[in-house]
């Protein structure tokens, strides 16, 4: 699923508003809560019980620099740990990392309303943004662990950018053309717009 950003979302704003309706409208039931499947978690992902301080549904969107803006969604888990935020996939009833952030990595955030919004995030590492959207069982922010894993990632008071600050995509001098017949006629069209980049807004 992807969600192409266009010029009307270029200050960032929209982007996340707009995402954030893509990430919390669905979810997959991916188990979590019971005994059996923390256990599980502890062993796919070698982790101590000691090691996880938070643990919910996860869907997330990576931005690299330079690639088109847009977001392809990754629905997983997200399981805080004292290491990390590891992002993981569940395949064949097996827990797999796909991608861990540590607070180090993280140079900047972006949100519109802040940390207490109820609203989803993207952080910034030198190589990508990565959007997060924890979510409840029933597809809404799950609220105490989308702070949790805020708070963790921003533990070293970095640059947290709200409302039109921390644009993190722009309009390219390049475009790109397409075209063909009006349905129903044998009148061509063509058609042109701007192609757009993922930047880093950190500073």
């Amino acid at each position: 699923m992807q969600v192409t950003l266009n010029k009307t979302i270029s200050s960032g704003l929209k982007c996340l508003s707009l995402i954030a309706a893509v990430f919390v409208g669905g979810c997959v039931m991916i188990p979590y809560e019971t005994p059996e499947a923390k256990a599980k978690i502890e062993h796919d992902l070698k982790l101590s019980p000691s090691d996880i301080q938070g643990i919910t549904e996860t869907n997330w969107c990576l931005y690299p620099y330079g690639s088109n803006p847009a977001c392809t969604v990754t629905k997983g888990l997200g399981v805080l740990t004292r290491q990390g935020l590891i992002l993981s996939l569940y395949e064949g009833k097996t827990y797999k990392q796909a991608l861990k952030l540590k607070s180090e990595q993280i140079n900047c955030a972006k949100t519109v309303e802040g940390r207490d919004a109820q609203e989803v995030f993207v952080v910034f590492t030198d190589q990508m943004g990565v959007m997060l959207a924890p979510i409840t069982p029933g597809g809404q922010l799950n609220m105490p662990l989308k702070i949790k894993f805020f708070d963790y990632l921003m533990s070293r008071n970095q640059p947290v950018f709200k409302g039109k600050d921390g644009v993190y995509v722009k309009e390219t001098d390049k475009r790109e053309y397409g075209g063909g017949m009006i349905a129903g006629t044998t009148i061509p069209y063509a058609t042109s717009h701007a192609i757009w980049t993922t930047v880093n807004p950190c500073p």
